[in-house]
């Protein structure tokens, strides 16, 4: 299923709306390559001209992760970075 669809289904059967700036997150998460973290997203977003705060970039990150969108990983610097899990990746 295409992470768009999968997004706009998963609100729709819990009573959310869909779209915004989760919607924005969720698409630049799944253009990068492999996981990222929150202000690496921030900062791609910006230098795309998408005016966002790093607040909703993380409450956007972890709203995903909660929902089954994506995941989270530590990184040996004990950064978290995100990714989006494989199921919902296109050429997958």
């Amino acid at each position: 299923m295409v992470l768009s669809e999968a997004i706009n289904s998963y609100c729709l059967s819990h009573k959310l709306r869909s779209g915004g700036k989760r919607m924005i997150v969720a698409d630049q998460l799944l253009q990068s390559d492999g996981y990222i973290d929150g202000d690496a997203l921030w900062r791609s977003l910006r230098s795309n001209g998408i005016r966002i705060s790093p607040a909703t970039v993380y409450d956007s990150l972890n709203w995903l992760v909660n929902a089954g969108f994506a995941e989270r990983i530590l990184s040996e610097s004990k950064k978290n970075l995100f990714g989006i899990k494989d199921r919902f990746k296109k050429n997958t």
